[in-house]
């Protein structure tokens, strides 16, 4: 509910809150990831705290704020570095989706994502000649250009697990990518500006992006709480169904819906499609269970235990999700298999 009035900006009735409910609500909000909103609502709400947790809520929200500053001058330099070499970027997810928040500074940061147009091997190169310790992967490769900032560089902005819809994942980024590349702004205190995805393109890409860690290790309400902006933000596209459809991602979109709904009361006019009950169940058990990215999830211990056991650990897992999602969660196992191939070999 709390966080609810913040993302939605609806006052709640006055009330107090004891130092333990203070606790166990901060607790839950750093699993998830939105401790930021979590403040906002308080802080907005004029609910009636103890003064030490007043006090641990100025501290939190400080750090949030210094980071997300941090954040923003080094996706403005990291985007510098790449078009000084010729590259078109764009900034994608992350600190492009606080532009969207009424707070831009009540979002948790992460870590930067950057999509690079242009071939693997001269991306790679790039960031090699520069970062010598990169490590490159399957979808992106790493670059560790700062010491208090990670970024990532992506070759493509997210990927399906299937062939054959990740094939037309990408036509369709190929075919959208001018806009993104062109879609220059400031953000929040930084000078210079950049490009960021936009909301009509993050309406598949941050889709995509939910669905892929979802069968992967799972996702948390921050992940939705940037989706509703998104869907608050764009104009829905035209055929969105069949788009989906194509892509493989309608039925999971449905959950998604569903999702959004429930916990923010999106309205009907901003649903890219019609809403599915027990999809939406699980994929919400999945954000309860796990919260973000699926860290806090003590269902699956074993994953911490090395790489060959969290690749049996996932395998179990994504076998559970197979009864739902059969083509999805199957080929996604053979997906980790290349992956870990890809690391060992590469």
């Amino acid at each position: 509910m709390l966080i609810r009035s913040a993302v939605r900006q609806e006052p709640l009735k006055p009330f107090s809150m004891t130092p333990w409910e203070y606790g166990e609500m901060m607790k839950e909000a750093d699993k998830q990831s939105v401790s930021g909103l979590l403040i906002e609502a308080l802080r907005n709400n004029n609910v009636t705290l103890q003064k030490k947790c007043v006090i641990h809520m100025m501290k939190l929200q400080n750090a949030i704020i210094s980071n997300n500053r941090l954040l923003n001058r080094r996706a403005v330099e990291v985007s510098k570095l790449f078009n000084d070499a010729g590259f078109r970027t764009c900034v994608i997810k992350g600190q492009g989706n606080t532009l969207f928040y009424p707070n831009p500074f009540s979002r948790i940061p992460g870590d930067i994502d950057l999509w690079v147009e242009g071939s693997r091997k001269e991306i790679s190169t790039f960031v090699k000649s520069l970062t010598p310790s990169a490590q490159d992967g399957m979808l992106h490769i790493d670059f560790p250009y700062f010491q208090d900032v990670d970024v990532e560089v992506h070759y493509w902005p997210s990927f399906m697990n299937r062939p054959k819809y990740n094939k037309r994942l990408r036509r369709w980024y190929s075919e959208h990518a001018d806009p993104e590349f062109s879609h220059r702004v400031s953000l929040p205190e930084t000078e210079g500006d950049l490009c960021i995805s936009t909301p009509e393109f993050n309406v598949i890409q941050q889709l995509s992006h939910i669905m892929s860690h979802y069968f992967i290790e799972g996702i948390g309400l921050r992940q939705f709480v940037d989706y509703y902006y998104v869907l608050k933000n764009a104009k829905r596209p035209d055929g969105i169904e069949a788009l989906l459809h194509d892509m493989g991602m309608l039925k999971f979109a449905r959950g998604v819906m569903w999702v959004e709904q429930q916990i923010f009361h999106l309205e009907d006019q901003y649903l890219l499609t019609s809403a599915d009950e027990k999809i939406g169940k699980m994929i919400l058990d999945e954000i309860l269970q796990g919260g973000n990215f699926g860290w806090h999830d003590t269902r699956y211990h074993s994953r911490n235990r090395g790489l060959f056991t969290r690749g049996i650990t996932d395998a179990y897992r994504l076998v559970k999700l197979s009864s739902t999602f059969p083509g999805e969660s199957l080929w996604k196992i053979w997906g980790k298999i290349l992956n870990q191939r890809w690391k060992l070999f590469s």
